[in-house]
């Protein structure tokens, strides 16, 4: 009886989401996601913010309430708390000349109290003698090469601190890492003047949380969240990593659902997430899973969204990664796609992918959980991630699919939630 239901259902679904959500919605999101105007929405940035306060705006807007509650107040941005090292007033000095602490001049890769000594010049490779009051390393070859990929692993992550893992006090001497150009001016053994300043910030992430109550109460005990990553790697110089596809994309797939379910409502809440710090291994929704809105027993299924759009995505349509109760509600869903564009890859065989995904988050929790992606693409973690690498047409295939698995699960579920 029940298949019979769900046959008829999807019959009418080419007219039900036809009228809730288009490519011009897709292209609007995608604008106020991934824009320059947010600067690479690196977490705890003015960008990052801009952004947020964005699909906050259009959750609202939608009728999408507020999944949080700081307090006594429902807000959409659950805080998430980092610290950043602060190493502004430092410089290096050589033949006289003042270079200030820069990702274009030195990074710190070793924090540290320097001792009474001088600091000491080493290139690659070579150990540390007698006891200098620092170490001003040469970048090596592939450091040189490829210097602003060397900053992002450093400048950015290495200076930001997810408070709750704590901070290691450092008892070693401090070590600075200088840029290619800087490495010219010097020669190993080279004793040189550094003024090293330090101060650790605290700094604020926030995860986006809506919450859709679902159209029946008396159904509201078992939820789906549907999540992605806001966040991305932020601004050097004059580049911007907008991050379109990685992970703009999502989010925009994610706002669709939220629209097209206040336009057909279906009986089952929805949380939808947005996540801040995945960049920074994960931990905006690894806050998430310890701090839920909601008790996790209530959650029958968390869908995670990454990198769906890409114009040059290795994989054509939709590849499906998790627990294997979702194969069959996947396929199903994604009648919009030829079959052989659909994949299914169960959690076992595919740990080491989900690993690197919020999905991790999930399963440490033991909450049944799925990756919705469309494969790698080669302008991942570069400036060329752009909008106009996006594939709108696909996107919003891809929005549709996921619309019809939460309408299917919701079909499934039938226990009151509060939040």
């Amino acid at each position: 009886m029940r298949q019979s239901v769900i046959m008829i259902w999807f019959v009418a679904m080419p007219w039900l989401i036809g009228n809730s959500q288009n490519i011009a919605d897709l292209k609007k999101d995608m604008a106020g996601i991934a824009s320059d105007a947010t600067e690479g929405r690196f977490t705890a940035s003015e960008g990052y913010l801009k952004a947020a306060q964005y699909v906050s705006a259009e959750l609202k807007a939608a009728g999408i309430v507020p999944g949080w509650t700081d307090g006594q107040k429902k807000t959409y941005l659950q805080p998430v708390p980092f610290a950043w090292d602060n190493y502004a007033g430092s410089a290096l000095y050589i033949h006289g000349k003042a270079f200030e602490h820069a990702p274009g001049n030195f990074l710190i890769t070793q924090p540290g109290k320097p001792g009474t000594g001088k600091w000491v010049v080493l290139a690659p490779g070579d150990s540390v003698k007698g006891k200098p009051a620092g170490i001003v390393r040469l970048p090596n070859t592939a450091q040189s090469k490829d210097w602003e990929t060397t900053v992002i692993r450093q400048y950015r992550f290495g200076y930001m601190h997810y408070l709750p893992d704590g901070k290691d006090t450092v008892t070693a001497m401090p070590v600075i890492l200088v840029s290619p150009a800087l490495a010219e001016l010097l020669s190993p053994g080279d004793s040189v003047i550094v003024g090293l300043r330090h101060m650790l910030e605290d700094k604020v992430g926030y995860n986006v949380v809506g919450f859709y109550p679902g159209a029946e109460p008396k159904f509201s005990n078992e939820a789906i969240i549907i999540g992605a990553h806001l966040d991305h790697i932020g601004r050097f110089n004059n580049d911007i990593y907008n991050g379109a596809n990685d992970d703009a994309s999502g989010c925009v797939a994610e706002l669709g659902v939220a629209r097209m379910l206040a336009a057909h409502a279906i009986q089952h809440p929805v949380l939808f997430v947005f996540f801040c710090g995945e960049e920074l291994n994960l931990k905006g929704s690894g806050w998430f899973v310890n701090h839920l809105p909601i008790p996790k027993e209530n959650i029958s299924l968390a869908v995670n969204l990454e990198q769906l759009g890409s114009k040059h995505r290795s994989f054509k349509g939709v590849w499906a990664l998790g627990d294997s109760i979702f194969k069959q509600p996947f396929y199903s869903a994604g009648r919009n796609f030829m079959l052989k564009d659909l994949q299914f890859s169960a959690t076992d065989s595919v740990k080491d992918i989900l690993g690197n995904t919020d999905t991790y988050s999930f399963m440490n929790r033991q909450i049944p959980s799925l990756l919705l992606g469309s494969g790698g693409f080669d302008e991942h973690h570069t400036p060329q991630d752009k909008i106009d690498l996006i594939d709108f047409e696909h996107l919003q295939k891809v929005t549709y699919l996921l619309y019809n698995l939460v309408r299917f699960f919701s079909a499934s579920l039938n226990k009151p939630l509060t939040i």
